[in-house]
């Protein structure tokens, strides 16, 4: 398990006003050694009780990371009609619980994936906390082709113990 260095809220828009209402789903992104998309339902309100048999794990690649994750959601929460039939069409095996993309799909399928992801529109929203270091802060710009409610929080403070210098490292401010 590597470290946790972007999270995804999937909910629904409020008509009103801002924020994010019934999240019914979160996506972790763990990085180090091999990144991984580890997607779980949320019950917030405790109505169901937990289970694990629902969560999917995605090695995304490295180069569209954060759009693998998007295709996740169009798959695993938005459950988009067509976008599960080209899956099914194009994964080896769309039932498995954890998918290597670099292996389970041939790249011309998967832009193809992309592409009619950035197509769904709903009434969806996705909050995405960037963390500092994220590898996907480079990708952070083709949320603009996505046809939903997004909003996009990164990292501007963060104060850490160095052992090396044995003191407080402080990046960023807090006004």
């Amino acid at each position: 398990m590597g470290t946790f260095t972007a999270q995804i809220l999937v909910g629904q828009k409020h008509s009103y006003d801002n924020g994010i209402l019934n999240i019914s789903h979160t996506l972790y992104l763990s990085e180090n050694s091999r990144p991984a998309w580890i997607l779980t339902p949320a019950d917030i309100f405790k109505e169901h009780e937990p289970t694990n048999s629902n969560r999917v794990t995605w090695i995304p690649t490295l180069e569209n990371m954060l759009e693998d994750a998007l295709v996740m959601i169009g798959l695993y929460v938005l459950k988009d009609k067509n976008l599960i039939r080209l899956v099914n069409q194009y994964f080896q095996d769309a039932n498995k619980e954890f998918i290597e993309l670099y292996q389970d799909i041939h790249p011309e399928n998967l832009q193809e994936l992309y592409i009619h992801v950035r197509s769904i529109t709903s009434s969806h929203k996705i909050l995405l906390s960037v963390f500092q270091d994220s590898s996907i802060l480079k990708q952070i710009q083709v949320l603009k082709h996505y046809q939903n409610d997004i909003e996009v929080c990164k990292s501007i403070y963060s104060k850490q113990f160095s052992l090396w210098s044995k003191q407080f490292e402080i990046n960023g401010y807090l006004e």
